[in-house]
């Protein structure tokens, strides 16, 4: 079978982060079937190992890397049931992707990649280990709990980057701030039921999209609910927004009563969205703001939270975007993405994803973030901190990628760090004598239904792991 064999193979397994058993023991059967070593941990990682080729016994090991978890979302009204089912794969002009959801290119294509080569005895290689980590989406924890002490390999080559050519050396540490916001219903005394939806946003990436500035429907729809609960007495019975801390939220929505009859509300809702398209012109060109009256319950009374006046005050005081540019360099150092918000018994709950380069930063961001939602009578909770993958230069696998990419496509690659979070940095610390570079294909829109896979770059991307892996 071939790289994109696998790929479709593992696109009909459920692998959502924390839905990852059955393509963990896919993999062992994998291993079990080609009569590899293999380890599968208490957390469902998975290290796979074939032995060196002939001829290659004294070159030093091989370690691919990627991990068995994707980000995944759908569209709304899709009925598919991304805990159960496999995704519906359709091709078009090139490209690979899912019928009304995410693909998971982010990070199948890694393991898709792994399994060709270890199935493929005509592939010449030095002793390879493959490791295959868990739940990297939503924190990194596979990584963070992988053992490597049995782990030989010198290079390690990560396939969890997402655009050809780019040879990325360096990443941003990040960690994940919980906030909850505990609160109580009451009766509301505001007769106009409105239901206010925020669709059409690009949303994308918080790592590798942050610094095209795209609008946080989270953070737009926060700013909406200020501006009528300032001109109207509000209260909010419902409030959603987002998927995951590390995807900018492409839809907002929530269900509010308020005495402002409905043509001030659609006036209202109209102005602010010029607003919104003039802010975001030539960023955020077919974003839609939907108000709809709705009818009340039949006794009239309608269970609205007591916070109304505070959520609004949250969400158009945190920070949201790049918050510091590297100095000397077009890349961003420090940045804060509000992944998720929802509204349930225990509360209002914000879900955010902190990124920077520089430690020091991301400690200050962290603080800043806190202050600001302690003082609102949030509390607060950490979660997935990892640490950021510094630039070496003394790399002898950056080299030997780049020299492997002019030999075969007769041009330079990039050679750049990246604003996203990879597992390098944790890996890095697990064996400090690593040797890291992260590669990948053309992965368009990741972590959003408009994900689509470059299949002409997976075969050279392709190319230039065999190559790489095949030298003396």
């Amino acid at each position: 079978m071939k790289t994109i064999d696998y790929f479709k193979e593992i696109c009909s397994i459920p692998h959502g982060s924390y839905n990852i058993d059955k393509i963990s023991d896919y993999l062992v059967e994998f291993a079990k079937k080609h009569g590899l070593e293999y380890k599968q941990d208490n957390l469902k990682n998975i290290i796979i190992v074939k032995e060196a080729s002939d001829g290659y016994e004294n070159v030093l090991g091989i370690v691919l890397q990627g991990h068995m978890d994707m980000v995944a979302v759908k569209d709304e009204g899709v009925e598919k049931d991304l805990e159960k089912e496999g995704l519906t794969l359709e091709e078009k002009d090139g490209y690979l992707f899912a019928k009304g959801t995410s693909l998971g290119g982010d990070d199948g294509i890694a393991i898709a990649y792994m399994l060709e080569i270890l199935s493929d005895d005509e592939i010449k290689h030095p002793k390879l280990e493959c490791i295959i980590t868990v739940n990297e989406e939503v924190g990194m924890d596979g990584a963070v709990g992988i053992d490597l002490s049995g782990i030989t390999g010198k290079y390690l080559i990560n396939v969890d980057s997402e655009e050809e050519g780019v040879i990325t050396t360096s990443c941003a540490g990040g960690v994940r701030m919980l906030s909850l916001l505990k609160s109580e219903r009451n009766v509301s005394l505001h007769g106009n039921l409105y239901s206010i939806a925020l669709k059409g946003f690009k949303g994308g990436h918080s790592g590798t999209s942050i610094h095209e500035g795209r609008a946080n429907a989270c953070i737009v729809l926060g700013r909406l609910l200020k501006e009528i609960s300032d001109k109207a007495q509000t209260d909010l019975i419902d409030i959603s927004g987002g998927e995951k801390d590390n995807a900018i939220p492409a839809a907002a929505s929530m269900l509010i009563a308020t005495d402002m009859p409905f043509e001030k509300m659609a006036e209202t809702v109209n102005a602010f969205d010029e607003k919104i398209s003039n802010e975001y012109k030539g960023i955020e060109d077919n974003v839609q703001i939907i108000v709809t009256p709705v009818e009340n319950g039949k006794d009239g009374q309608i269970n609205c939270i007591d916070k109304t006046k505070v959520i609004a005050e949250i969400l158009t005081e945190v920070p949201d975007g790049v918050i510091n540019m590297c100095s000397g360099i077009d890349m961003v150092e420090t940045s804060l993405n509000l992944g998720v918000m929802r509204l349930d018994d225990e509360g209002f709950k914000l879900d955010f994803c902190l990124r920077s380069s520089v430690e020091a930063e991301k400690e200050k961001l962290k603080e800043k973030l806190g202050t600001i939602l302690a003082n609102r009578g949030c509390e607060l909770a950490l979660t997935g901190n990892y640490p950021g993958w510094e630039f070496n230069s003394n790399s002898v696998l950056t080299k030997r990628i780049v020299n492997a990419y002019k030999e075969l496509y007769k041009k330079d690659p990039v050679v750049c760090g990246v604003h996203a979070g990879l597992e390098c940095g944790i890996l890095l610390e697990k064996k400090k004598d690593l040797d890291c570079v992260s590669i990948g294909p053309n992965i368009l829109n990741i972590h959003t239904t408009r994900e689509r896979l470059d299949l002409e770059s997976v075969e050279r991307t392709r190319e230039l792991i065999l190559k790489v892996i095949s030298e003396k």
